[in-house]
């Protein structure tokens, strides 16, 4: 490997984190990076990436990780656990992309802070399409210093890098907010859309006045048309993630004492969704949910199904 101060680490080349990395590469940086699939590994080995044995591994080559990781739990092992960063020689800033709540974000930038090591809180928000195309929305909390360090390589990655605060774990509040209303969002317009083909309406004739008025919503402008009356199914963000998601937000509500009530009903039904095998499907194939319980198909050019 080359001297750690040219490299930047990366961990977690998955359904988002493959497209970062990608982004990263092509702005002329030399990654070096870690995933426990074997074949990210090989996908990053053919875009000229150093595949590392271990997060260790790379905090032992990069002053600089960045991590993208699916829950809490794999999150806090990476960061603060055996053979973890916490672990490595060179390291001196982690860029967590991750969402996993302000709490856990809080307890690992305290224990990182003990071995020298600054954490920028920074989740993301946009989908695979946002961060295959550099167009995510970062929200960004942590100490200045390390923030101002993390701009040139989080302005690869986003549009839209907007600072929340100071204290790693704000910005995970923000995150969890908007995929909270995120969650309302997709099964109110998905109940609606089922509701009118029930009723009798034309689903496309509903939508384009949904688009045209107050009912609208990035779910309504940009999912609904091509993802659920035309059907696809890519996934873009996993019902199960979107669950993890929400149901986190409504914990951290409950630890701070905040009244909530439509997101408690969006946690039961995604929650009841992952029971009935949604779990690793885009979210946008909840449709077939309300499609069942109406005996109705929200397509394009078609028919109310028989009972």
């Amino acid at each position: 490997m080359e001297s750690a101060g040219s490299d930047v680490g990366f961990i977690g080349l998955g359904n988002m984190g493959r497209h970062m990395a990608r982004r990263l590469v092509e702005s002329g940086r030399r990654l070096i990076v870690f995933d426990i699939n074997p074949s990210a590994c090989e996908e990053a080995r053919a875009l000229n990436m150093v595949v590392a044995p271990s997060p260790r591994a790379v905090a032992d080559a990069a002053d600089v990780v960045l991590t993208s990781l699916p829950t809490p739990a794999v999150v806090q092992e990476v960061l603060v656990g055996k053979d973890g960063i916490i672990e490595g020689s060179v390291v001196e800033t982690v860029i967590d992309l991750s969402t996993i709540g302000p709490q856990l974000a809080g307890r690992n930038a305290v224990a990182l802070k003990d071995r020298g090591i600054s954490l920028v809180d920074a989740p993301v928000s946009g989908g695979t399409t946002g961060a295959a195309a550099g167009t995510l929305a970062i929200m960004l909390s942590g100490p200045a210093g390390s923030v101002e360090r993390a701009m040139p390589l989080l302005n690869v990655l986003g549009r839209m890098i907007i600072p929340v605060g100071d204290e790693p774990g704000q910005a995970q509040t923000v995150k969890l907010i908007n995929n909270m209303l995120f969650s309302a969002h997709l099964i109110a317009a998905l109940e609606g859309m089922a509701m009118g083909v029930r009723c009798g309406v034309d689903p496309q004739r509903l939508l384009d006045v949904i688009n045209a008025s107050s009912g609208r919503s990035f779910i309504t402008e940009t999912r609904i048309g091509p993802n659920v009356l035309h059907r696809d199914d890519q996934v873009r963000f996993a019902t199960g993630l979107l669950h993890k998601d929400v149901a986190l937000g409504v914990r951290e509500a409950d630890a701070a004492g905040a009244h909530l009530q439509l997101f408690h009903a969006s946690q039961a039904f995604l929650g009841k969704a992952v029971e009935e095998g949604f779990g690793e499907r885009d979210y946008a194939a909840l449709i077939e949910i309300f499609e069942q319980l109406n005996g109705v198909a929200v397509r394009v050019d078609t028919k109310e199904m028989t009972q």
